[in-house]
């Protein structure tokens, strides 16, 4: 790739006082004029003591060689920023944005004099390091930060050339190498090693002690003894938080939907909603009921309160218009969480969102490009301390809704195992990625167990791929799965959900907002296999693009599968063998078990005969007893869903 210097507003070595940094800035200030690119060091804050003196060592370098060297930081203390957002975590890197990205590109703005200047970084990312990075190019636009240059001078270097060149050249080295630290990132880290959580704790032990003050505070209310809080901390548990549920920070916002309106709660906001809401549009009117015109239409909610305020949304503009009904929902968690991290201000391109005297700021001239609402969930901070949602919240081991990414199966996927059966695993053709994903998607649906080819699978085998009882059956096993499981529950028959609504749902119910996509991609291949007949959905289309869905009742219900369900329903259900008619009738229930209505959209009606007709087929599974009307549904204590299976 080339780069013409007139496209680029400023070239930058981005330092970090490692290891690879110090050769990257060696070697560009060997190559470039010193009054041609400056350095950029981003002081997290965090960082270990000896990098500080690395740090000096070659901001004073820099000075005596008319090189710029630039420090940015975040207003926040560490040690409070934890509190605020809770400690950070695998999957909830809060702190890159909020003490490394937002402020260096914040530096480089007053650097430049321009909010969407262009800027080149010579990096120290080297392939040997990582999967992801051995796929790096030398230079490429956007691949680490979007509309940024990014150019990689010592990709292809290994380990010991890297130690060969600071040698040769007698550079100095950070001493955190030599005290037996492989890395010189943040002291505190959740993506850090055990072994480099040891060399840390013990190299710097009062700076490490400092941070894990912060992690004992949000995780204190947690544990009935000091004893046991310690070991949390030393095993690493609290890097494997997801959410705010388990930390002591109280969210001020809460969201609910009853009787056909959106209610959000804003307790004590800490900034004003009518800035935030420049960001959307102009208000057009002056007091509540407040109407605002969103990309040509007239909207309208409600606000009562001061100091806790109450909105109201019209619960079917979630269908009509979710993309509005998101950004305005960020509006108010901005509003209710807001500590001024930045972060919004650093996403503007335009420079019209400014904060300072603990105060937002937007322009009255706002372009209205929403990237201030970048962020996941429209605020970093209720990103990191959202509570969990009921149901829809998957947190343990493989629990996510994103479950197959973009690689749910095909028809040739099952054609191929169950042509092979134990030997699928050395016969098929997929690619690796596909072959991982069907593997997890043969595992919820019962077709293997552990390693092997299952009984269940057995039963789909006799019956066939062109039988929608196998199809019908397997969607009883996927209903107890995160994403199917989301499915049924969330998405109602004989409506019509848009993409953009089922997205905004998806995200609403815990999903990552870049899973969202993937998620609506498995829903699509799934829809193109008979799983369509039997109760999922069918997709409607504009030209080849799948954009709304509508989900259509089993038409013909088999009586089997419906005592299949029914068992899988109970056994869910801690075992209790017998409900009422109108329980199975009723999905608003917040229960474990998926009835045969839930799954299959089966009325009133169609479900009585069937329950009539297996409990004179087969007694020895099910009775139904009558009063006025078909009350008691009873299965049987010695049968299985498995003991099901062999009626077919």
């Amino acid at each position: 790739m080339k780069i013409q210097k007139n496209k680029v507003d400023v070239f930058y070595v981005a330092f970090s006082g490692g290891k690879d940094s110090i050769v990257t800035l060696d070697l560009v200030q060997r190559s470039l004029p010193h009054n041609s690119f400056k350095v950029l060091f981003g002081d997290t804050g965090m960082e270990f003591p000896d990098t500080y003196k690395a740090v000096d060592y070659y901001s004073n370098y820099c000075a005596e060689n008319s090189i710029e060297f630039i420090r940015s930081y975040s207003h926040f203390n560490p040690a409070d920023s934890w509190k605020y957002f809770g400690p950070p975590a695998t999957v909830n890197r809060w702190c890159c944005s909020v003490h490394k990205t937002s402020p260096q590109i914040l530096a480089l703005r007053q650097a430049t004099g321009k909010t969407d200047f262009t800027g080149l970084a010579f990096i120290g990312i080297r392939s040997s390091e990582s999967a992801a990075r051995s796929d790096y190019d030398y230079i490429s636009l956007g691949e680490k930060h979007k509309g940024q240059y990014s150019c990689n001078p010592i990709l292809e270097w290994n380990s010991a050339e890297l130690y060969l060149y600071l040698f040769t050249e007698n550079l100095y080295i950070n001493e955190a190498y030599k005290k037996g630290n492989r890395r010189a990132g943040c002291l505190v880290c959740p993506r850090a090693s055990g072994r480099s959580d040891y060399i840390a704790r013990i190299n710097y032990p009062n700076e490490f002690e400092h941070l894990i003050s912060s992690i004992r505070y949000s995780y204190a209310d947690n544990f009935s003894t000091d004893a046991q809080l310690e070991q949390f901390i030393y095993n690493g548990g609290w890097k494997a938080r997801k959410n705010g549920r388990d930390i002591n920070v109280i969210q001020n916002y809460n969201e609910v939907e009853e009787n056909g309106k959106i209610l959000l709660t804003i307790k004590n906001p800490t900034s004003n909603w009518k800035e935030w809401i420049k960001t959307i549009g102009v208000l057009s009117s002056v007091n509540s009921p407040y109407t605002i015109i969103y990309l040509g239409a007239t909207y309208e909610f409600t606000v009562s309160g001061d100091n806790d305020l109450q909105v109201t949304i019209d619960a079917r503009l979630a269908k009509t218009a979710p993309s509005f009904v998101k950004l305005l929902k960020n509006v108010f968690k901005k509003s209710a969480c807001c500590v001024m991290c930045r972060v919004c201000e650093a996403d503007c391109p335009f420079g019209c969102l400014h904060m300072y005297n603990k105060k937002v700021v937007i322009d009255d001239n706002c372009h209205h490009c929403h990237q201030c609402h970048n962020v996941e969930k429209g605020c970093l901070l209720y990103k990191s301390t959202e509570k969990p949602k009921g149901i829809y919240n998957m947190n343990s081991k493989n629990q996510s809704l994103n479950c197959y990414s973009h690689h749910a199966p095909k028809m040739d996927w099952f054609v191929q195992f169950f042509k092979y059966k134990e030997k699928f695993n050395q016969h098929h053709t997929l690619g690796t990625n596909m072959y991982d994903f069907f593997k997890r998607f043969l595992k919820d649906s019962g077709l293997t167990k552990g390693n092997n080819i299952s009984e269940f699978a057995l039963t789909i085998d006799k019956l066939g791929l062109d039988s929608e009882s196998s199809w019908a059956l397997m969607m009883v096993n996927l209903s107890y799965t995160p994403q199917i499981n989301w499915f049924v529950r969330r998405i109602k028959f004989d409506e019509v959900f848009t993409k953009d609504y089922v997205l905004s749902l998806l995200i609403d119910d815990g999903a990552k907002e870049t899973w969202a996509s993937d998620i609506w991609s498995s829903f699509s291949r799934l829809a193109d296999l008979p799983f369509s007949e039997v109760g999922f959905c069918q997709m409607l289309k504009e030209g080849k693009k799948n954009t709304a869905l509508t989900r259509l009742s089993w038409s013909n219900p088999i009586a089997e599968v419906i005592l299949f369900c029914l068992y899988k329903f109970a056994e869910a259900c801690d075992g209790y063998k017998q409900f009422s008619l109108t329980r199975i009738l009723d999905d608003d229930i917040d229960s474990v078990g998926i009835t045969p209505v839930q799954l299959f959209g089966i009325d009133r009606d169609t479900l009585t005969t069937i329950l009539k007709g297996l409990a004179a087929k087969y007694p020895e599974f099910i009775s139904v007893s009558f009063t006025l009307d078909l009350d008691n549904i009873t299965l049987k204590e010695d049968k299985t869903s498995n003991d099901v299976l062999t009626l077919f």
